[in-house]
């Protein structure tokens, strides 16, 4: 993998946000979050030809070349809030590749000198919350007082993260940078979970110190809150019914 400026940003101890697509779908739509807010500015990318689609496409008769050249892995940045932003639509899903983009985006960070990278995971949990808690691990102790000082809970026992959202915390203190990954419950890890987006959203923005306006998730997980509630009201209802005629029968 290469790394390509378009532009080099000039700024002091930047912090670094990183979401690519993973549970819940927390680490990306809160990149795209702050994204939508911030409106940073590309100047980087990571060029992967080989994963443009495998077909040639043609109108009458004559091929019609596809764009190539865009990129799924990509850099921006805010100097107004000294942080830059990296937004990934996959993971490959690849030990070597995973691993290798982790490191690449600490690269990046190293050569911006970036002081910290964040990330905002989904945790499972095995049943829904009507309050997701965000938990944290970081690089160093001082990083752990640092969350709890910010009411974080730090997550307890052994914990394991697959995928790139949790090795660029590692490849972060590899080079010699800070890293804090922060870990919001969902009980709906193959769907997007728009309550742990929010919970993540809130809790990250308030450690980056970036007031970022909440509404549009706010009256979202709101939505989502009475859809649900309602769908459970259903199913006892329709549980009830099924037991009366079983009564009945």
């Amino acid at each position: 993998m290469e790394i390509r400026f378009l532009n080099k940003p000039e700024m002091s101890n930047p912090r670094m946000l990183v979401g690519l697509p993973g549970m819940g779908m927390v680490a990306k739509s809160t990149v795209n979050y702050f994204m939508e807010f911030l409106k940073p500015e590309l100047f980087a990318d990571i060029p992967t030809p080989f994963l443009s689609p495998s077909m040639a496409v043609f109108e009458k008769g004559l091929v019609v070349p596809l764009d190539r050249d865009i990129s799924p892995f990509r850099f921006y940045y805010s100097a107004k809030e000294n942080i830059i932003l990296f937004s990934g639509d996959i993971q490959f899903g690849y030990i070597t590749k995973d691993n290798e983009l982790a490191e690449k985006i600490a690269e990046v960070a190293a050569l911006c000198g970036v002081d910290i990278i964040y990330t905002v995971i989904a945790t499972h949990v095995p049943r829904y919350v009507e309050e997701p808690e965000v938990f944290g691990v970081a690089t160093s102790p001082e990083l752990l007082q640092f969350l709890e000082s910010k009411g974080v809970r730090i997550a307890e026992g052994n914990l394991k993260i697959s995928g790139v959202n949790g090795l660029v915390i590692e490849y972060a203190m590899r080079k010699g940078m800070k890293g804090i990954a922060l870990l919001s419950e969902t009980a709906f890890p193959e769907a997007l979970d728009i309550k742990a987006c929010h919970a993540g959203i809130k809790k990250v923005s308030e450690l980056l110190g970036i007031d970022i306006d909440l509404s549009r998730i706010e009256i979202e997980t709101k939505k989502f809150d009475e859809g649900f509630k309602k769908y459970l009201k259903d199913i006892q209802e329709k549980k009830r019914k099924d037991e009366d005629l079983g009564y009945f029968g």
